[in-house]
């Protein structure tokens, strides 16, 4: 089982200690008042105020350093214990008393359900940390209200995209806590923000009084690195959830609008260890099924529409040299399908954009849509305008009101790529992409990328830390020598980052390549 993070949770009068797993990191909590206690098997949790006594007994629980493995997070309540806090800190550290890691929290931000404001001062808060002391983890959250049996709402973009303003341009490593019971249903927002950088983490917390469920904690799990993610939660379901995670044979869900990373891709992975699967079909009209070769990989299904004699138009699947399959079809027989695979969908007829989204809506909110999704097509827009392809406007227009929950995957028509990826190209789709709060993995032709201005990928990369680029080449644009010089150049800029969509020839060429320089 992987390892598990550093849990601290609220211990109430009488209740029984929760013992620190041999795996884990602890962080233990502060005392009341001014006093910091170091970990122990028993967690406390206690807010910072200004207390009676004065800073200085601070003293009395750090004479000995700290006696196991662990490290101390400071929870304020009030910006007044702040500073002084931070100053005793600041000494303790200089004279060697703390070796530890430091967590520094405050709800700094109104979040769900507060009818007042009670948060700390962000503004002061932040600024006095980079102050006094820096090397800090900063824990800045947001103070939130949850009633049982009653209607509660949960983290709203806007108060995560806050956050991120406020704590973007820092240079600590922050971990956000966040209310487990509230997560799931805002994870679109919490995924986001967990690809922003490097930096971030969350901390899932539980209050004793959240029906909290095994399954929310699961699904935050599938659907993150586990070093992204910290426990701070009561028994026993605590335990309950660290025994399903470690049942390898349980089903996972994962969010469609979510990265390749971990299902696909370790994190820091190589990119060219993802494939891209072109399935078959076996059989005839309602007897037909859906085959793919044995491995894991995306699945990519080109998608058109089939006008019937009566009624709504029908998404449909392109099969090489074999019959349609409705779209609906295939992704209930790959809803079956075990092991570790995602679905690409390439939009190749402009009609079939928004009944392809609407069919993807409608599977994942009947809970068979278990896997990351992209949906991509050959744009039209601004310098790469071309008949015949999708408008770029009116697809990013679709994905936001059909189905947001997935990857845009956009690509330039290739009849504008005889000069390579040219710079008013690439200007004009990244004007066009600006702002979308969803992953993007930008489209590009290996052979055509080998032609192009120098950081054409670089560029590309540039736009979001959650872009990536998808390099594809392909028989009917030649053998593999004649996309070569794309293929290595964007394999040169970053390699978590680029993927690679080619035939399994291709695939085993670029890796002689790679292995021979």
């Amino acid at each position: 089982m992987s390892q598990w993070k550093g849990s601290t949770r609220p211990m109430r009068r009488g209740s029984p200690s929760w013992h620190i797993p041999q795996t884990s990191t602890a962080i233990t909590r502060c005392s009341s008042g001014w006093r910091l206690c170091w970990p122990l098997p028993r967690r406390v949790r206690a807010p910072l105020r200004p207390a009676p006594r004065p800073p200085s007994s601070l003293v009395l629980s750090s004479s000995t350093g700290i006696p196991a493995p662990g490290g101390i997070k400071l929870d304020f309540k009030s910006i007044k214990a702040l500073g002084p806090s931070l100053d005793l800190l600041r000494q303790f550290t200089e004279n060697g008393r703390v070796r530890r890691p430091v967590w520094i929290n405050a709800d700094i931000l109104r979040g769900p359900n507060m009818p007042i404001s009670i948060e700390v001062n962000s503004t002061r808060f932040l600024a006095l940390v980079q102050e006094k002391y820096p090397e800090a983890t900063l824990s800045p959250g947001w103070t939130t209200l949850y009633v049982p049996l009653t209607s509660n709402r949960t983290y709203t973009c806007a108060m995560v995209e806050e956050m991120q303003a406020l704590v973007g341009a820092l240079p600590q490593r922050v971990t956000f806590p966040v209310r487990a019971i509230m997560v799931r249903a805002a994870w679109p927002h919490f995924s986001w923000l967990l690809g922003q950088s490097e930096r971030y983490s969350l901390t899932l917390w539980q209050a004793a009084s959240d029906p909290l469920s095994v399954e929310d904690l699961l699904y935050i799990r599938d659907n993150s690195a586990t070093h992204q993610i910290y426990y701070d939660l009561f028994e026993p379901i605590l335990s309950q959830f660290k025994q399903l995670a470690g049942n390898a044979t349980r089903k996972q869900i994962y969010y469609t609008g979510g990265s390749l990373i971990p299902l696909l891709q370790p994190p820091k992975g190589d990119g060219l260890g993802v494939e891209w699967l072109v399935p078959g079909i076996q059989g005839n009209g309602r007897t037909a099924t859906v085959t793919l070769p044995d491995r894991e990989g995306m699945i990519l299904l080109n998608t058109g529409l089939q006008e019937p004699a009566a009624g709504d138009p029908v998404p449909i699947v392109h099969f090489p040299g074999g019959p349609a399959l409705t779209l609906e079809s295939c992704l209930l027989q790959l809803a079956t399908r075990p092991g570790r695979w995602g679905i690409h969908l390439h939009i190749a007829e402009p009609t079939a954009l928004r009944p392809s989204l609407a069919m993807l809506a409608h599977l994942s909110t009947l809970g068979h849509l278990p896997r990351p999704v992209w949906v991509g097509a050959t744009l039209s827009h601004g310098s790469f305008a071309v008949p015949g392809h999708v408008a770029g406007s009116e697809f990013l227009a679709a994905v936001a009101e059909v189905f947001p929950h997935v990857t845009v995957a956009p690509g330039w028509p290739e009849d504008v790529l005889g000069s390579g990826y040219r710079e008013q190209l690439l200007t004009d789709m990244l004007e066009l992409c600006q702002g979308l709060w969803q992953p993007v993995s930008f489209q590009l032709q290996a052979r055509p990328l080998g032609h192009s201005m120098a950081g054409a990928v670089t560029r590309l990369l540039a736009a979001s830390p959650r872009a990536t680029v998808t390099v594809e080449h392909n028989p009917a644009e030649g053998n593999y020598a004649a996309g070569r010089a794309g293929l290595l150049a964007a394999r040169a800029v970053d390699r978590t980052r680029v993927y690679y969509r080619l035939p399994q020839d291709f695939r085993e060429d670029l890796m002689a390549d790679i292995g021979r320089n």
